[in-house]
C-alpha cells in the first residue's frame, strides 16, 4: 500500500512539475480618469470577465496621455473622450480601429448664487459668453486632458480665445478633474465637467449644475492599436472585447450603470 501511494505522489508530481504553466487572460487599457473615478470599470470588468475570461488592467490617465502611452506601445486599447485626438492617433498608424461605444452629457458646474443665470442659456456658446463677459471665475483643467480639450474647443466655438484671458479669473490648475472641481467650489468659481464624475463626486458644497448640454454629447470611443506597430499588442483578446462591448449585451450593461440612481452613460 505504502508503495502504491509513493508511486500516486510522484506521479502527481511530475504531472505538477511538466504541465504547461496557465496564464489568466487580460489585456491594457489606456483610459481616461472620468470612467474609473465613476465606477464604471468596476461595473463592467466583473462582466467581461465571466463572458470572456479576460480581465482588463486599466491605467486611468487624462485622455492626451493616454494617446501618448498608446503611441508608445503600451497599450491594447484606448478607452477615451476626444474625438480630434482619437483621429489623430489613427492618422499615425498606431490606431487600428474606432468604434463610438457611448455618451454622457457635458455640464458646467457652478457656486448656487450665480449659477440659476446660466441655466436660461439656450446654447452653451451663449453660457461660456456669460462666464466671459462677467469675468466670473472659471476653473480650468489645464492638463490636456480629454474634458480641457473640449472645454478649449467651446471657448473657441464660441469665438473666444482662452489663451488671452486674465489669469484674475481664468484659473488653469493642471489636475484631474477631482481636485478641479474641489478648486472649482473652493473657489466659488464655474468648470467643465462629465455628468458621471460629477454624480459620483461627494464634496460638492454649494456647487450645483449651471447648464448641462443637450446638444453636444461626451463621447467615449474604443480604439485598437496596430499590431503592425506594435507586434505584442493582444489583438485577438482586444477584439473579443470590443465585440461584447458594443454587443446588444454588452449595451445593456453599459445602460445598467447607474450613480446614486442616475444613469449617466447612454450606449450608442
Amino acid at each position: 500500500m505504502l508503495k502504491i501511494i509513493t508511486k500516486l505522489l510522484t506521479l502527481i508530481v511530475i504531472v505538477i512539475v511538466f504541465s504547461p504553466p496557465t496564464f489568466a487572460k487580460s489585456i491594457l487599457v489606456q483610459s481616461s480618469t472620468s470612467l474609473k473615478n465613476s465606477g464604471f470599470y468596476k461595473h463592467i470588468i466583473p462582466a467581461i470577465k465571466g463572458e470572456l475570461g479576460i480581465d482588463l488592467h486599466v491605467v486611468a490617465v487624462g485622455t492626451g496621455q493616454a494617446v501618448k502611452n498608446a503611441l508608445n506601445c503600451d497599450a491594447d486599447l484606448l478607452i477615451t473622450h476626444a474625438k480630434e485626438a482619437e483621429l489623430g492617433f489613427l492618422k499615425t498608424g498606431f490606431g487600428l480601429k474606432r468604434l463610438e461605444l457611448m455618451y454622457s452629457h457635458w455640464l458646467i458646474i457652478g457656486p448656487e448664487k450665480t449659477a440659476k443665470s446660466l441655466t436660461i442659456k439656450n446654447d452653451i456658446s451663449d453660457a461660456f459668453h456669460l462666464i466671459f463677459n462677467n469675468k466670473y471665475k472659471f476653473v480650468s483643467r489645464g492638463d490636456n486632458s480629454g474634458t480641457h480639450m473640449r472645454e478649449i474647443k467651446l471657448w473657441q466655438e464660441a469665438g473666444l480665445n482662452p489663451k488671452t484671458f486674465s489669469t484674475n479669473w481664468y484659473l488653469e490648475v493642471g489636475s484631474g478633474q477631482g481636485a478641479t472641481l474641489n478648486s472649482s467650489i473652493q473657489l466659488e468659481a464655474f468648470t467643465l465637467t462629465d455628468s458621471a464624475t460629477w454624480f459620483s463626486f461627494k464634496n460638492k458644497g454649494n456647487a450645483e449644475v449651471a447648464y448641462k448640454d443637450e446638444k453636444n454629447f461626451n463621447i467615449y470611443s474604443l480604439t485598437t492599436i496596430n499590431s503592425k506597430k506594435c507586434p505584442n499588442v493582444k489583438i485577438k483578446d482586444t477584439e473579443k472585447v470590443v465585440d461584447f462591448l458594443t454587443s446588444i449585451k454588452g449595451k445593456a450593461l453599459i445602460s445598467d450603470f447607474s450613480i446614486n440612481g442616475y444613469p449617466v452613460f447612454f450606449p450608442l
